[in-house]
């Protein structure tokens, strides 16, 4: 879902006269964290591949600090344009994702919604048993559920998932930032003040 987005907002921004240089001059902060969730992230989608005992063991830490770094990202960060979604859809799935001990709960009526037969029994059959350690099937008793993946992204999305409330506002706080950073066409030789900057002009 977020490539998608950011690929769209790529395309808007170009469209619109934008370069995609100027996302690299964005004044971010404690960039260097950023790297961090998402390799705990893809740890612990992926157990197998790093064959660390201690990931299984501490998954929901590990899973709460990855989180926990995101909500922290997001408001350093909060200068910049659509920070707002950004800071709402990182709390929103930090708050489920907590209050269901440190996994995201997935509606199975969204699985089958956006996933093809064989796609949809696998995903229900891992959840189901509790392969995950990222995710777990939506029931009963899971709190926060309107906070939860229950929204279906089927075809012809270019990449079928389930999504959270919460990826949404991340969604769209990211298409924001991408393409106000890109800019506009703008007339030869007129100053274009940086992203999140003072945008004072000469005295």
């Amino acid at each position: 879902m977020f490539l998608a987005s950011l690929l769209l907002a790529v395309a808007i921004g170009w469209i619109r006269g934008g370069s995609v240089k100027r996302i690299g001059r964005l004044p971010l902060r404690w960039v260097g964290l950023l790297p961090v969730p998402l390799i705990l992230r893809s740890m612990l989608q992926h157990p197998s591949s790093v064959h660390l005992p201690w990931v299984v063991q501490g998954a929901e830490i590990l899973q709460f600090v990855a989180y926990a770094l995101l909500v922290v990202l997001a408001m350093v960060n909060r200068h910049l344009p659509g920070s707002g979604y950004l800071i709402g859809g990182s709390l929103a799935n930090a708050l489920v994702i907590t209050a269901n001990g440190g996994r995201m709960p997935v509606s199975e009526w969204a699985i089958h919604v956006a996933a093809h037969d064989l796609e949809r029994a696998a995903a229900v059959a891992r959840l189901a048993g509790g392969d995950s350690l990222t995710h777990e099937l939506l029931g009963p008793e899971t709190r926060l559920p309107w906070l939860a993946d229950i929204i279906p992204l089927p075809r012809p999305f270019p990449f079928p998932s389930v999504a959270s409330v919460g990826d949404v506002l991340i969604a769209v706080g990211l298409m924001w930032l991408v393409i106000a950073a890109m800019g506009t066409r703008h007339p030869a030789g007129q100053p274009v003040a940086p992203v999140g900057g003072t945008g004072r002009g000469r005295r």
